[in-house]
C-alpha cells in the first residue's frame, strides 16, 4: 500500500490525490480513536501522570495523541504532494502508516475486548497488532529522521547504525511473542485486555527470552546513537541543509532526552550492580519523583516523536523552502484562517446570540443577516492582519519576494530620482535576501563606481575594476549578479550573507529579478552621473581654453602690439639715433601684422574659415593635407549641416589625426564620411599599435561630450595590436 501510494505519477493529479488521501486518512483516524477514547473513558489506563487524576491524564494524553495523527498526517500529506517519488516520502508514510494502525487498534481492542466483549469484529487481531505496529512504526520514524531532508546518509557507513536499529526492533518483536495474558495495548499509557497471541507464536518468543535485557539496553544506547547522528549531521551541513537540519537536530534530541528519561520508574534491569548499588536505584525507581519524571517525560518524548519532529519538517519545508511550496501554504493558511473567522463569526452571533434572543424574540432572520453584514464589515482588516501574521510565519521578518519587487517597481513609478532610487534598492535586496550586506555598483566609463550600499560604507572603496573586484572586497561567500540593458552591462548587484548561511532558492530568484529590474534606475543613474560630469569637464575645458587663449594673447599678439606701441612712441617722440623715423614706422607695422597673423591663426584654431566657407568634406581633406601621416578621406557629396553638427565632426577628425599622429606610430590614416539614415557617421581608422584609453586624456572625453550634446553617439574600439578606430554618429536634423 505505501509502494503504491509514494509510487504516484508525479505529473497530473496523482501526487494531490495521494496527498490529499493521506490527510483524509488522518484526519478519521484521529476523529475515531478519540471517539472511541470518549467513548471507553471509564476504562481509562490507571497509569497517571504525576499530580493528575486519571481523567486529566486521559485527557491530556488524548489531546497529544490527536495533535499528533494531525500533524503527522499533515505533514506527510504535503510531502507526498510535492516529492511523490522520494525515498523520503516512503519513509514518512510508513511511519504514518504504522502509527494510524497503532492508535486506532488500541481503543478498537479495548472497546470490542473490554467495554462491550463482542461487540466489534476483529478486536483480538487489533490487540495482536499492538506487539507489532509500535516497532514499525518507530521503524519508520528512524529511517525519516536518519535520512532527512535528501533521502540520504549522511554516509555509507551509518549504514551500520541503520541495521542494528533494524535487528533491535525486529528482536523486540520476537522477544515479546511468549507475553502472557492478558495483552497491554496503548501506544502513551498502556492497559491490559483480555486476550493473547496464538499459542503457535510462543516457543519463539520463550526462545529469544535471554535476550530481553540486552535488547533493551541495546535500545537505550542506540537512542543516543541516534541522537549523536544528528548532532554530526547538522555539524557537517552547509547552507540549506544545515538552515533545514537545525529545528529537526533539535527536535531529535530533545525526543532522545525525554525517551531515556521515561524509564526513570520502569529501567531495564539493573542485576550486575553491586547490591547496595543496586537497593538504591530500586529505591529511587519506587519513589513518586521517578513516577513524576517518568510519566511527563513519556507525554513529552510523544510529543516530540509525533509532534515537534513532523513541526521540524514543516519548519524546514516553510522557513528555509525545503520543496519550494512556501506560496501554496502562505495561502493555505490565510485562507483556512478565513474560513474559520466566517464560520466563528457566524456561529457566535446565530448559535450563541440567537440561543439567547433569538428563539424568544423571532430574531433568527435578523441575527443571520447581522452576521453576514459583521463578516463582510471585518473580512477585509481581518484579512490584512491574519496576511501579516501569516507572512511573519512562512517567511520570518525579512519581506516577501512579490513585496520586494512590488516596492520596487512602485518607486520606479513615481519616478523617484535615481540617488533615491538606488539606496532603496540596496535596502530591499539587503531585507528580502537577510544579507548581512547589499551593495548596488554603477559601471561608468571602464570602472564600476559605488552607487549605494546597506548598510551604508564604512571605509569601503568605492571604486572597482571588475565585478571579481567587488567579490573579493565583500568577502568569501559573497554573490554579484550583473545587471545588463539592451546587452551592455550598466553595473552589478553584490550581497553577502551572515557567516554559514547561503541564498535558498527563492532568495537567489528574487535576487536575480531584482537584478533584471535594475537597467531602469541604473540606465538613469549613469545618464545623471554622465551630465554631472560632463558639466564638470565642460567647466574644467573652458578654464583651460580661457588660460591657453590668454597665454597665446600675451605671448604672442599682445607682445606685437606692444612692440608696435614702442617704435610709435620713439618715432613721435623723435629721439636721435641712428634708427631713422621711417624705419620706426615700419618695425611697427611689421609687428602689428604679425599680431594679426596670430590672432588670425587663433581665430582658425577655434573654427577655420574653410569649414564655414565650403563645408565639412573641404575641410577635413585640408586637414588630411596637412596631417604628418599620409591620410586618405573616402566622402562623396554631401550636403551642408548646420554649424554645430560640422563643427563637431571636423573636430572629431582633427583629434583623432592628432591623436594618431602622437601616439601610433600607424602608417596610414582613412578617414570616412557618409550620410546613413539620417544620421551623418564619421570614422578615423588607422593601423598603428592600437590600445587606446579613451577614458583618458580630456580631448576624446571633450568630443564626447560635444556629440553627446547634439544627440549624437561616439564610440572608440582600440584593441592592443590592432589598430585604432574613432567612430562618431550625429542626427542630420
Amino acid at each position: 500500500m505505501a509502494a503504491a501510494v509514494v509510487g504516484l505519477r508525479a505529473r497530473g493529479r496523482g501526487p494531490i490525490i495521494a496527498g490529499a488521501a493521506i490527510a483524509l486518512g488522518g484526519s478519521v483516524v484521529a476523529v475515531a480513536a478519540l471517539v472511541l477514547t470518549i467513548i471507553d473513558r471509564q476504562a481509562a489506563p490507571a497509569y497517571t501522570l504525576a499530580g493528575l487524576d486519571v481523567g486529566a491524564s486521559l485527557l491530556v494524553r488524548t489531546l497529544v495523541e490527536t495533535l499528533a495523527l494531525l500533524t503527522l498526517s499533515g505533514v506527510c500529506a504535503i510531502v507526498v504532494w510535492r516529492r511523490p517519488t522520494a525515498l523520503l516520502s516512503l519513509f514518512l508514510f510508513l511511519w504514518v502508516a504504522f502509527t494510524w494502525m497503532q492508535a486506532f487498534a488500541a481503543p478498537y481492542a479495548v472497546h470490542g475486548l473490554l467495554v462491550a466483549p463482542g461487540s466489534l469484529p476483529f478486536a483480538e487481531v487489533a490487540a495482536w497488532s499492538q506487539k507489532f505496529t509500535g516497532d514499525l512504526s518507530l521503524l519508520g520514524g528512524a529511517l525519516v529522521a536518519m535520512t532527512f531532508p535528501d533521502g540520504r546518509l549522511k554516509s555509507p557507513r551509518w549504514r551500520l547504525l541503520v541495521a542494528f536499529v533494524i535487528l533491535d526492533l525486529a528482536a523486540d518483536m520476537l522477544i515479546g511473542l511468549d507475553d502472557p495474558y492478558p495483552l497491554r495495548v496503548g501506544p502513551m499509557a498502556q492497559q491490559w485486555v483480555p486476550a493473547t497471541l496464538p499459542p503457535v507464536m510462543w516457543p519463539i518468543g520463550a526462545l529469544l527470552s535471554f535476550a530481553s535485557d540486552p535488547v533493551i539496553w541495546s535500545r537505550q544506547v542506540l537512542a543516543v546513537a541516534f541522537a549523536v547522528y544528528l548532532v554530526m549531521r547538522l555539524v557537517s551541513a552547509s547552507g540549506d541543509a544545515r538552515l533545514q537540519l537545525k529545528w529537526f537536530a533539535y527536535a531529535g534530541t530533545f525526543f532522545t532526552v525525554t525517551y531515556l528519561l521515561q524509564q526513570a520508574d520502569n529501567p531495564p534491569s539493573f542485576d550486575w550492580l553491586p547490591e547496595q548499588a543496586r537497593q538504591t536505584v530500586q529505591q529511587f525507581v519506587g519513589s513518586e519523583t521517578a513516577h513524576a519524571i517518568a510519566s511527563w517525560s513519556g507525554l513529552a518524548s510523544s510529543l516530540a516523536g509525533l509532534v515537534l519532529l513532523p513541526i521540524a519538517i514543516g519548519i524546514a519545508i516553510v522557513r528555509y523552502r525545503l520543496y519550494d511550496i512556501d506560496l501554496v501554504i502562505n495561502r493555505t493558511i490565510l485562507y483556512g484562517g478565513l474560513a474559520v473567522f466566517v464560520t466563528g463569526a457566524y456561529i457566535i452571533v446565530v448559535a450563541g446570540a440567537g440561543s439567547l434572543l433569538g428563539q424568544r424574540a423571532g430574531l433568527n432572520p435578523v441575527l443571520t443577516v447581522f452576521a453576514i453584514a459583521l463578516v463582510a464589515a471585518l473580512l477585509i482588516p481581518v484579512r490584512s492582519r491574519l496576511q501579516a501574521l501569516v507572512n511573519v510565519a512562512v517567511y520570518g521578518k525579512r519581506a516577501r519576494p512579490y513585496d520586494v519587487l512590488s516596492q520596487f517597481a512602485t518607486s520606479i513609478g513615481r519616478a523617484e530620482p535615481a540617488d533615491v532610487l538606488l539606496p532603496r534598492m540596496a535596502d530591499l535586496l539587503r531585507e528580502g535576501t537577510g544579507a548581512s550586506r547589499a551593495q548596488v555598483w554603477v559601471k561608468l566609463a571602464d570602472r564600476l563606481q559605488l552607487a549605494a550600499s546597506s548598510p551604508q560604507p564604512n571605509g569601503t572603496q568605492t571604486y572597482a575594476p571588475s565585478i571579481d573586484a567587488v567579490l573579493s572586497e565583500l568577502g568569501p561567500g559573497a554573490r554579484a549578479e550583473p545587471v545588463f540593458h539592451e546587452e551592455e552591462l550598466l553595473g552589478a548587484l553584490a550581497l553577502l550573507k551572515p557567516r554559514g548561511e547561503e541564498l535558498t532558492s527563492v532568495e537567489d530568484r528574487l535576487f536575480r529579478d531584482l537584478a533584471s529590474q535594475a537597467g531602469l534606475v541604473l540606465v538613469r543613474f549613469r545618464l545623471v552621473q554622465d551630465l554631472r560630469d560632463s558639466r564638470s569637464r565642460i567647466v574644467a575645458a573652458q578654464d583651460v581654453e580661457r588660460r591657453r587663449l590668454e597665454r597665446n594673447l600675451h605671448d604672442g599678439a599682445q607682445q606685437r602690439f606692444v612692440n608696435a606701441l614702442l617704435a610709435l612712441g620713439m618715432a613721435e617722440s623723435d629721439m636721435p639715433g641712428d634708427t631713422s623715423r621711417a624705419e620706426l614706422v615700419d618695425e611697427a607695422s611689421r609687428e602689428i601684422r604679425a599680431g594679426l597673423a596670430e590672432l588670425r591663426s587663433l581665430a582658425r584654431g577655434l573654427e577655420p574659415p574653410l569649414l564655414a566657407e565650403a563645408g565639412i568634406v573641404a575641410a577635413v581633406s585640408d586637414l588630411a593635407d596637412r596631417a604628418p601621416i599620409p591620410t586618405t578621406v573616402a566622402a562623396g557629396v554631401l550636403p551642408r549641416y548646420g554649424r554645430g553638427i560640422e563643427a563637431a565632426a571636423y573636430f572629431v577628425v582633427a583629434e583623432a589625426l592628432t591623436n594618431a599622429a602622437k601616439h601610433s606610430n600607424a602608417g596610414a590614416i582613412q578617414v570616412s564620411i557618409r550620410e546613413v539614415g539620417g544620421w551623418l557617421q564619421v570614422e578615423v581608422s588607422d593601423d598603428g599599435k592600437g590600445g587606446a584609453d579613451p577614458g583618458r586624456g580630456s580631448g576624446l572625453v571633450g568630443l564626447r561630450d560635444r556629440v553627446a550634446a547634439l544627440g549624437g553617439r561616439m564610440t572608440v574600439v582600440s584593441r592592443p595590436g590592432g589598430g585604432t578606430l574613432v567612430r562618431a554618429e550625429l542626427p542630420c536634423e
